[in-house]
């Protein structure tokens, strides 16, 4: 028999009034402990190109470029707060739509509220929260390619596929990554009993609305005519206005050479680096209930165990043989993945206590209490992660920027790697900040060398000598025009050049 409306519409009530409680617990706590300005690593860099509607580092996000201006308009803050507001809003969005989504898998409000506040209040999502980066819009979307995906197998309605195929073409627009994601929600669409032989005819207006969802790429092309002050396809040498140099940026190909980069021999240690970090995400207690989950959801929904899995897998084999150290808030989609498992194993426990309870092994008071336990885990993990994530203090970057900036003689040039070069074009470039510095990033410098002389067949030790003697005489060259910092030692270059200490950096002299 149907449910009445009036049931139907309390169950829709109570669901909106566990997503406000949501959204109210969790984006108070990430705009506390927000990151008060300009971060490092790629923030610093997607601020900059969101300013300037740059061509950032591959696959471009032409979507967090899109998204990101309108939150630059924002009243208050500079650029880089703004966008971390950004991040926030999308990791309550997140919360929302997974809750939302693990309700309608698991069939158990109670245990997708906790599994989905566990994974609100986890480490690597919640540093993901608190600064400028492409991570907490790509889990909304995905979370929301998911809910309509659940919805899809709950009713089978058309509307959800057609809609889903318009979004995940849009997620792919905020990162290719959740290409990954493919092979296991094609599994979840085919694998109900909705999908039948007539439903094939969708295919064709599935795949427009797919594409349809991609045309923010076009942006890129757009852009590359301007010419912005963030700009890799002139780094590269790539034309974005053609076919081909287009893919080349949506593929990534610039990182190509990390894809599936380690030896046989170094991948188990990889792949333990992982399962310490979900282990570390989910205090352990989580991964434990996660391994529940799947032996409950294998019972209750094969195809939606199997479908998960495959969507877990997939994420970690990747990025487990991606070879950058800076991965472990590349598995965002295996921890939001496994934020359904560990409700699967709520629910589980649950089962077994009120079974406990029916047959008198367990006092009602004792079950009560017991049922409490997942609610004070919430609580002990927003204290610890607390710590290790607070980011409302993290003037660091700011204040190194500042002094690095006052301090540089004019028309000098600063080396620096990665993280503290983008931070200094962030001020230079968006806060109009001391024009007449040549900023080098060295690790964007050598990473686009190291493609150039990869594409030519070098083997790697040759390739880093190859590059390691042109930055030397790059460095030299300059150095008979301008006053020069580097920001980090150098053992290579120390060979070459002499560092003096001068206040935050050295400057480098001749030998």
């Amino acid at each position: 028999m149907l449910p009445s409306p009036a049931r139907i519409s309390n169950d829709f009530f109570t669901r909106l009034l566990a997503s406000l409680l949501l959204a109210l617990s969790t984006f108070p706590v990430y705009l506390r402990t927000l990151a008060p300005g300009v971060y490092g690593f790629d923030s610093a860099e997607l601020a900059t190109g969101v300013f300037t509607q740059g061509l950032v580092h591959p696959p471009g996000n032409p979507l967090y470029l899109l998204i990101g201006k309108l939150f630059t308009f924002l009243p208050f803050g500079d650029v880089a707060y703004r966008l971390n507001i950004m991040s926030a809003v999308f990791a309550s969005l997140t919360a929302v739509l997974l809750f939302w989504t693990i309700e309608n898998i698991i069939e158990g409000r109670f245990a997708a509220w906790c599994a989905v506040f566990l994974f609100a209040f986890s480490n690597y999502f919640w540093q993901m929260a608190l600064v400028a980066e492409v991570y907490t819009p790509l889990t909304a979307l995905l979370a929301g390619d998911l809910l309509l995906v659940s919805l899809w197998h709950r009713r089978g309605l058309t509307k959800y596929l057609l809609a889903f195929s318009f979004l995940y073409g849009i997620t792919l627009t905020m990162h290719t990554s959740a290409i990954l994601i493919a092979p296991a929600f094609a599994w979840l669409i085919l694998s109900t009993s909705y999908w039948t032989r007539s439903r094939w005819r969708l295919v064709g207006p599935m795949f427009v609305l797919f594409v349809i969802g991609l045309s923010p790429y076009l942006y890129l092309s757009i852009r590359a005519d301007v010419h912005p002050a963030i700009d890799y396809s002139h780094i590269y040498g790539v034309d974005l206005t053609t076919a081909s140099g287009l893919w080349w940026m949506v593929s990534g190909q610039a990182y190509s050479f990390f894809v599936f980069g380690y030896e046989w021999k170094d991948v188990p240690g990889e792949f333990m680096r992982f399962v310490s970090y979900l282990w570390r995400n989910y205090l352990g207690v989580g991964v434990i209930l996660g391994l529940v989950g799947i032996a409950w959801l294998g019972r209750k929904s094969p195809s939606w165990l199997a479908g998960l899995l495959l969507a877990f897998a997939a994420n970690v084999v990747f990025f487990v043989n991606y070879r950058v150290m800076d991965k472990d808030t590349m598995f965002l989609a295996a921890y939001l993945v496994w934020a359904v498992f560990v409700a699967g194993g709520l629910r589980a426990a649950n089962h077994f206590l009120k079974r406990y309870q029916a047959q008198g092994w367990l006092d009602v008071k004792w079950g009560k209490a017991v049922s409490t336990l997942p609610i004070l885990f919430i609580l002990l993990a927003v204290g610890l992660n607390w710590r290790w994530v607070d980011m409302s203090r993290s003037t660091g970057y700011a204040a190194f920027a500042g002094e690095m900036m006052s301090e540089a003689e004019p028309d000098s040039m600063i080396i620096a790697s990665w993280s503290s070069a983008v931070v200094l074009e962030y001020y230079q470039v968006v806060e109009g900040q001391r024009p007449d510095l040549v900023i080098f990033n060295r690790s964007r410098w050598r990473t686009a060398k190291y493609y150039e002389f990869w594409r030519q067949g070098m083997a790697r030790n040759t390739i880093l000598s190859q590059i390691d003697s042109e930055e030397v005489g790059l460095i030299d060259q300059y150095m008979k025009e301008r006053t020069m910092y580097a920001v980090e030692y150098d053992p290579v270059l120390a060979q070459k050049f002499e560092y003096l200490p001068e206040g935050l950096a050295f400057r480098l002299a001749a030998q």
